[in-house]
């Protein structure tokens, strides 16, 4: 733990990261966590926490740290950083992905709709409206 952070109790440490996990979990949909976010966090920590990720998942396709930092415009250590952490914590990463390809799923299957008479044999796409944020949760 950080040293700033030696002075709390076990019993508040673990307050914390239960509100934390409370704050989340409250969300329903993609407006919810805007909301939640927007309130909790600033540009800058959203920011540095979706660039994790981000570097999470060129870890995880084999690119080397070198590429990632040019692509990027990201240092090393903040690359280790996130290196350790794949490691340490592997599975956080595998569920992020997995929610993002159920997402992504369902955004690709109504975002669009076929619009035409039966005789049309191509149909025209017609966007609906439906964004990322307005995925429910599961």
């Amino acid at each position: 733990m950080r040293r700033r952070y030696q002075r709390l109790e076990k019993e508040e440490v673990f307050e914390a990261f239960n509100r934390l996990r409370d704050a989340f979990l409250a969300a329903k949909d993609g407006t919810d966590v805007d909301t939640i976010t927007d309130g909790l966090l600033t540009h800058d920590e959203k920011l540095k926490i979706g660039r994790r990720i981000i570097i999470a998942e060129y870890l995880i396709s084999g690119h080397p740290i070198e590429h990632i930092s040019n692509l990027l415009k990201v240092g090393r250590n903040t690359i280790m950083h996130v290196k350790r952490r794949l490691e340490k914590y592997e599975n956080s990463f595998k569920l992020i992905e997995r929610r993002r390809n159920i997402v992504e799923k369902e955004y690709d299957s109504k975002k669009y709709r076929s619009v035409g008479g039966s005789q049309l044999v191509f149909k025209r796409k017609e966007y609906t409206g439906f964004k990322r944020r307005d995925v429910k949760r599961q």
